[in-house]
């Protein structure tokens, strides 16, 4: 076979010149890098060259030509792949001996090379704690190209492992939550609200895991709280016992007694019965603070619950007797704006440090909790300007007029020995105080 392989066959003239060009450019840089043209096969085919250190391969001039970066190195570095793994090879080892004096590490060189096939000499290594180990200068640098913080793998894990477990300690500190077990390279613990998980720190992901907002349930639980907050201000109560999710409605009842299906997601439309003109800023305002107890026929245990309503509270006092919570122990009408939602904030605040846990949704706790939503309460109320709690024994016929409208007297039972009230000359003093 005879003629020029270089020439292009079966191209217009237009296109044998830009190919001529592109060749033009390829055997400059052939002689830019010292290299010797040993045989050319046009812009496709490989070509053998030979660097100006005696190495021989092959190339296309297309790649050549074509990406700024051939090999994926810059065109200032040698593009010959066994002149840069040279030079790579000594960086890398210039590296390796600047980390290994530095973190006390004592280097013996062996006859082996690494498998990455750059020529990586490999090193028997011991360090300052007496950890055998080998490396290479490849293992100095980490992913970014930076020499790396340890150098022998045993001490990165150890290093790894205290700062999880501290971040561990630092949780349980934070969260109150208890360990159940350990382990070498994890902590089973539970949170207080007794969901279980699991912490490891033999990975990254298992040590960015770590943090104090680690329980999927009380994540959950902190959204229905934030849910039934916002739908307060509408002047709705979410009737629901846990959250369900943001798109899907949760059994809620308004302040005029219309109970729907109210969405987090379009918590804004409100209670889908009552006008829309109600909702701006005409809506009764939550002026009346209770606590009532019973058998839950939700979780079938004794509980308490201390809430907020409007005017009487009649209609959310029926649902609570409906419940099973007959029994009223603390009822608080016409508190000045904003005072009951501050009084329930205090009181459920108080009951979380004092390790209450709701039995459902965020304002449902144990029978045994009465007795400190009563002295939270009380606390809550000496500290007001004006505002002097103390107990009475009434008159249960007195009770119920002020406090039932007529048909609960079959289902409220008023427990008067236990009973707290608040001298509603006291209420009526404080709303006149500047705020």
């Amino acid at each position: 076979m005879t003629g020029d392989p270089t020439k292009p066959r079966g191209v217009s003239a237009e296109a044998a010149v830009h190919i001529s060009a592109l060749l033009g450019l390829f055997r400059q840089a052939c002689q830019q890098q010292g290299w010797v043209l040993l045989q050319q096969r046009g812009l496709t085919g490989w070509t053998d060259v030979r660097c100006s250190a005696g190495h021989e391969f092959s190339v296309t001039a297309l790649d050549l030509v074509s990406t700024p970066k051939p090999f994926g190195l810059d065109p200032s570095e040698p593009w010959c792949k066994e002149c840069f793994n040279v030079e790579r090879v000594a960086e890398c080892l210039a590296v390796l001996q600047s980390v290994a004096s530095e973190q006390g590490v004592e280097l013996t060189a062996t006859d082996e090379r690494d498998e990455s096939g750059e020529g990586h000499v490999v090193f028997a290594a011991k360090c300052s704690k007496g950890h055998d180990f080998t490396t290479t200068g490849r293992r100095a640098l980490n992913r970014r190209g930076d020499p790396v913080v340890v150098l022998c793998p045993d001490c990165k894990e150890a290093a790894e492992y205290a700062e999880g477990f501290a971040k561990v300690e630092a949780v349980l500190l934070e969260t109150r939550s208890t360990v159940v077990k350990r382990y070498r390279n994890a902590v089973e613990l539970r949170c207080r609200r007794g969901h279980q998980h699991t912490f490891y720190v033999d990975s990254r992901d298992g040590r960015q895991a770590i943090r104090p907002d680690f329980c999927g349930a009380c994540r959950k639980l902190a959204k229905f709280q934030e849910f039934s907050e916002r739908a307060k201000d509408l002047g709705v109560t979410v009737l629901e016992a846990q959250w369900i999710a943001a798109s899907r409605p949760h059994q809620a009842v308004c302040f005029a007694g219309h109970e729907f299906g109210l969405v987090p997601n379009k918590i804004k439309r409100g209670c889908p019965e009552c006008p829309r003109g109600m909702y701006g800023g005409s809506l009764p305002p939550h002026d009346m603070y209770y606590a009532v107890s019973g058998p839950d026929t939700t979780t079938g245990k004794a509980t308490v619950k201390p809430g907020i309503s409007s005017a009487g509270g009649y209609n959310r006092l029926r649902r609570h007797a409906e419940d099973g919570l007959t029994e009223q122990h603390l009822r608080i009408q016409g508190l000045p704006a904003g005072m009951a939602r501050a009084l329930e904030r205090f009181v459920l605040e108080g009951l979380d440090k004092e390790g209450w846990l709701p039995t459902r949704g965020v304002e449902y706790f144990p029978a045994g909790a009465l007795c400190d939503v009563l002295d939270l309460a009380g606390e809550w109320f000496s500290d007001q300007p004006g505002l002097h709690p103390r107990s009475v024994v009434l008159d249960p016929d007195d009770v119920y007029d002020a406090v039932a409208a007529p048909e609960l007297q079959q289902v409220v039972d008023v427990d008067v020995d236990t009973a707290v009230v608040f001298d509603s000359g006291d209420v009526t003093a404080v709303a006149a105080l500047p705020r």
